[in-house]
């Protein structure tokens, strides 16, 4: 079994550096594992204002081995990323994939839209478009 320590050490052997932004991984105990969390300095896209922005978080057994730290420290690295790109990308001055989209209002919109189906045709979907 490992311990808080070793999942720690671990951990120091990964980098993670991206556009020049000082990245750092946080462990915490829960329950009969462990959490691991990255962190980057990068500017809020809601605020503006730089930051200690954390992804999220991220299971770890207290039966876990070191290749399962690793590639669950590489995970968070892809996840936060991801989210950022999210938060990011704009489609008519819109964040379409905005990851903070609350579950009950995503819900909502899907049952009162009209959303494309495979089958139509390029001609049709540009005929709802217009």
């Amino acid at each position: 079994m490992m311990n808080i320590l070793e999942i720690k050490k671990i951990l120091e052997s990964c980098e993670f550096n991206l556009f020049d932004i000082p990245f750092k991984f946080r462990v915490m105990s829960k329950g009969d594992g462990f959490l691991i969390q990255l962190k980057g300095y990068i500017k809020d896209n809601e605020t503006g204002m730089f930051s200690w922005q954390k992804g999220g978080k991220h299971y770890l057994s207290s039966h876990v081995v070191k290749d399962e730290v690793v590639n669950k420290a590489w995970k968070a690295c892809f996840d936060f990323v991801i989210h950022e790109a999210r938060e990011a990308f704009y489609y008519k001055k819109q964040t379409i994939y905005h990851p903070h989209f609350l579950v009950d209002e995503l819900a909502t919109f899907v049952a009162n839209s009209e959303h494309a189906k495979r089958e139509q045709t390029q001609n049709q979907q540009q005929k709802r478009i217009v």
